[in-house]
């Protein structure tokens, strides 16, 4: 098949759907998506310090890869936090739904956040600010379709007409927002961890006891 190419020494053979438990991987594909827009947002820059100019296309890219970004950081935070309450011996039904809304999923976020760590009030302007992301990105892109498509579902502009958008102080708040949301989800990893530990621990001595 033309996507497969079985020559020794390929080094730019990738793989997916290795872990055991997908759903801890949203952080890992939002990491990707993030890296691709900053790659991408660095070559249009550079082409514009040289021509002072550029493709408006160029762009369009990259607003859709830090929008996807973005919602990734957000439900891989969900997740586990979701998790660690659960570890902590909390009962939590709730789970992941399948919607590009960004106001919602910040505010989900938030809230399970604050159930895992309800004295981290250091974190409450981190979050405030997340949340007033997601509001405005969802003014330009409410449900993931304006910069992947021309038209909505009804045949229409996918964007508000002439919507334009600073790509550099796009990307340099986006960065600012998902290197945040980064430092949350590796908190929670190694919370999560912990809290494993101690579960396993637990159930060890238990059972000796017994």
């Amino acid at each position: 098949m033309a996507f497969y190419d079985t020559a020794s020494g390929d080094f730019s053979e990738f793989s997916i759907s290795f872990t055991h438990n997908p759903l801890s991987d949203f952080g890992i594909f939002a990491k990707g998506y993030r890296t691709a827009a900053r790659t991408t947002t660095t070559q249009i820059i550079n082409q514009l310090q040289k021509d002072r100019r550029f493709s408006d296309y160029l762009a369009y890219p990259v607003v859709f890869l830090y929008r996807h970004s973005f919602e990734l950081y957000l439900k891989n935070i969900i997740y586990w936090a979701i998790l660690l309450v659960n570890l902590r011996g909390t009962e939590v039904e709730e789970k992941l739904q399948n919607t590009h809304d960004l106001t919602s999923l910040a505010d989900k976020a938030k809230n399970f956040f604050f159930r895992a760590f309800p004295e981290e009030n250091g974190f409450r302007d981190i979050f405030d600010n997340i949340t007033i992301t997601a509001k405005e990105f969802s003014n330009i892109d409410p449900n993931s379709y304006s910069y992947r498509y021309p038209v909505d579902t009804t045949g229409n502009h996918s964007t508000n007409q002439k919507q334009s958008i600073s790509l550099a102080a796009f990307a340099n708040h986006m960065e600012n927002i998902l290197e945040e949301l980064d430092t949350i989800s590796f908190g929670l990893n190694v919370e999560c961890s912990i809290a494993n530990e101690d579960r396993q621990y637990i159930a060890e001595e238990l059972q000796e006891i017994s």
